[in-house]
């Protein structure tokens, strides 16, 4: 806030309408800094519901007569307190990045120029149609940042497919390796069954998310951020991380020390339990687990 808004404030008769006026004039607001806070939100319940989780089945281990029968209470617990939380964290995740881009592209853009003319909307469109990944290559662009890692950008296009999958992907016969999609030109053509580097096809299983899924997609939205506001060169970059300041002294980040409740290594180490717990109830077969129900019935 600059020495204006300060004077501003010092006056006995200014109303709240002209105090808003005063500390937002020039600048921009999104709904990005309220996406993050969800995200930690759900980061937090993905924590404590993946904790109760691994204790569940440590205790089902000391109980239950066999294997099958431990995955059976594994897959109930599982239903009732994960899906929800991690599923949100990852899609919320791939959310935010999309909005920081548009909040940062359109910042930036009216900053340099804050007459909207017909050139800019039309720049705007053209991004608001782009691919996540040619909106980052844009913002990098704009504000004269490094290229993008082969690493990150990996990460991030990982991310943005899940999360178009989830919502948008099609149903699929699971005994065929392939599944008929609707190519760039509108034809329908066969392309390879969902397949990520990072994440699970929520088909796949009755546990097919984890808890490293989700710290997976908050860091991966981090680094982006990082990457981006760090290697800025364009000056108007200051102007948007101020903008991003008035709403939230986050950076633009989820882990950022903010986070009371959330210790990173608490975190991985409650990961590492459930990947290791989940491994281990994955030597279950299905011709085992089929018999195990069927018996339950009789």
């Amino acid at each position: 806030m600059n020495s204006d808004f300060w004077k501003l404030l010092e006056s006995m008769e200014v109303s709240d309408q002209q105090l808003y006026q005063g500390m937002w004039k020039r600048k921009h607001i999104s709904a990005s800094y309220f996406l993050r806070n969800a995200v930690r939100s759900s980061l937090v319940d993905s924590i404590r519901a993946s904790s109760q989780w691994v204790d569940n089945c440590k205790k089902a281990k000391l109980k239950c007569n066999s294997l099958a029968e431990r995955v059976c209470v594994a897959n109930i617990n599982y239903s009732l307190i994960l899906p929800g939380a991690i599923l949100s964290t990852i899609i919320l995740s791939a959310t935010a990045i999309e909005a920081f881009l548009r909040h940062c592209y359109v910042s930036v853009l009216r900053t340099k120029s804050p007459r909207i003319s017909h050139a800019m909307l039309k720049k705007m469109s053209v991004f608001d149609r782009n691919k996540p990944i040619l909106k980052i290559r844009d913002v990098i662009s704009k504000v004269n940042a490094s290229q993008l890692p082969d690493g990150l950008e990996a990460e991030i296009s990982d991310l943005i497919n899940f999360r178009n999958d989830v919502v948008h992907s099609d149903p699929i016969d699971p005994t065929s390796i392939t599944q008929v999609k609707r190519g760039k030109d509108g034809k329908m053509v066969e392309k390879n069954l969902r397949e990520y580097n990072y994440y699970a096809d929520l088909t796949s299983s009755n546990r097919p998310l984890l808890l490293v899924h989700a710290i997976m997609a908050t860091i991966s939205h981090d680094k982006l951020i990082e990457h981006i506001t760090g290697t800025a060169k364009d000056m108007n970059i200051f102007h948007f991380l101020n903008e991003v300041a008035m709403t939230n002294n986050d950076s633009g980040l989820i882990w950022n020390g903010l986070m009371p409740t959330i210790d990173y290594e608490n975190a991985k180490k409650i990961s590492q339990e459930m990947n290791s717990m989940n491994k281990e109830l994955n030597k279950i077969t299905i011709k085992e687990m089929t018999v195990f129900l069927k018996n339950m019935t009789l």
